[in-house]
């Protein structure tokens, strides 16, 4: 079932300076290495950068950033180091494509995807554009996914950050072409996390053949690029043009970012199991196929270590110890991958089980209008659903926890006693499972 939103979410750092002095030009082919800001031909202000490498006749990849709420298109270009982030593409970032009274804004309206449409149009008088990838974040990630519904042909692949589908996006046959990920923090306080959860869910019953959920684990709604210990933006855009491109040198490159030995400890070894799989079936050179079949050794047995490492009590319980959160982290991290797919076999219906159960009390509880009936709900909850994400919400855990503070609540004394012997338990238990993820992680390498 589809999971939506149609909410324009506050983005949560503050929009970047509109500078003076930022140098106003029009792109073009002369202008290597260069960033300024421009305006399309309808009056759509936007600032872009063309790589040192640009060539006429080979072209580029045309990355374009649609920001969130209450931002602008300064946004874009200032969450990623330019000239290094995804350094051979051009970098487009338009102001929302609607005037509000707090800031530009992308509305998922015809009228919106028309004007972005015809700024991509001038971009393509003005260069060779090879491919068309869309980052989207907060407000932007739900208009990019809608804009690659209305124009599939256009673009080759969206990463939507802090996403969700809104419930007219077209998800149809014509865009089965591309590489969709939703990539989201598991403590996104502005867009829950289980937006993304739905969407990935809608694509998967729309039958997208590359789409992915990737869950960035403690994660908050700030880009993914510059303010995590992994650049998650380049890496997930690594991995949908690796998985569309039809050029060799694009293919390696692809690989190689996925791959960087650089980044440890936290490859996507999903992606990275995908892209080397495509690697290692298709036409590509064979020094890169043998590199990539070693990757999907090594991602496989990154997801036995995790396996290994995962001894939950028989019968289920809750109680303070790693496994709790380490489960649901691995099967979200490393879906996919053989060892992990097995692992799911016997998990996947207890997932599946916990989310249905935590839902029915997670929506008792959001329409009770008494707070002691929805403490009792919120608990029932986490008894039987204790795997759901939602139930792991910093929000949903504090609110618990100021009701049973509350004298003034004539609280169920089992449901007090229930939430005393679990909740603590199952909040230490997350982090321990932080920990737990991490220490299998560090058993792996690329």
């Amino acid at each position: 079932m589809r999971t939506v939103r149609a909410l324009l979410a506050a983005a949560v750092l503050a929009a970047p300076a509109l500078a003076d002095k930022i140098k106003q030009e029009e792109p073009g082919p002369k202008a290597k290495g260069k960033s300024a800001e421009w305006k399309s031909k309808d009056g759509l202000l936007y600032r872009w950068y063309v790589p040192k490498s640009y060539d006429a006749e080979k072209g580029a990849n045309l990355v374009i950033f649609l920001h969130g709420t209450g931002m602008h298109r300064g946004w874009g270009l200032a969450n990623v180091r330019v000239g290094e982030f995804r350094p051979d593409d051009i970098l487009l970032s338009p102001d929302g494509t609607t005037a509000m009274e707090r800031g530009p804004n992308f509305m998922g309206e015809p009228k919106d995807a028309k004007r972005l449409h015809a700024l991509v149009e001038e971009m393509k008088q003005a260069f060779k554009i090879n491919a068309t990838f869309l980052y989207g974040h907060s407000n932007g990630s739900f208009f990019a996914l809608y804009y690659a519904g209305e124009y599939p042909a256009e673009v080759q692949g969206v990463l939507a950050h802090a996403s969700g589908v809104w419930t007219w996006t077209k998800l149809a046959e014509a865009g089965h072409h591309q590489a969709i990920v939703l990539m989201h923090g598991t403590r996104d306080p502005v867009v829950p996390f289980g937006q993304s959860v739905g969407g990935y869910e809608a694509y998967l019953e729309a039958k997208y053949p590359l789409v992915r959920l990737r869950a960035i684990e403690g994660g908050s709604h700030v880009p993914a690029e510059v303010n995590y210990r992994v650049p998650h933006t380049s890496q997930q855009l690594a991995w949908i043009e690796g998985m569309t491109t039809q050029d060799a040198a694009r293919l390696a490159v692809a690989f190689e970012t996925l791959a960087n030995p650089k980044v440890r400890e936290y490859h996507d070894y999903a992606a990275l199991y995908s892209l080397s799989k495509r690697i290692a079936e298709g036409a590509a050179p064979d020094a890169l196929k043998a590199k990539a079949r070693s990757v999907m050794d090594a991602a496989d047995s990154a997801a036995k270590a995790h396996v290994d490492a995962l001894r939950p009590p028989d019968p289920l319980k809750i109680e303070a110890e790693g496994w709790v959160g380490h489960l649901p982290m691995f099967l979200r991290a490393y879906r996919g991958v053989p060892a992990c797919d097995a692992f799911a076999e016997t998990w996947g219906p207890v997932m599946k089980q916990h989310a249905n159960e935590a839902i029915r009390h997670l929506r008792a509880m959001r329409t009770t209008k008494d707070p002691a009936e929805a403490f009792g709900e919120g608990v029932a909850a986490i008894r039987e659903g204790f795997f759901y994400e939602g139930c792991t919400d910093p929000d949903f855990l504090k609110q618990l926890g100021e009701w049973r503070k509350d004298k003034k609540i004539k609280l169920p004394k089992e449901a007090v006693k229930e939430y005393d012997d679990l909740v603590p338990a199952y909040e230490k238990a997350i982090q321990e499972g932080f920990r737990s993820f991490e220490a299998a992680e560090r058993k792996a390498k690329v």
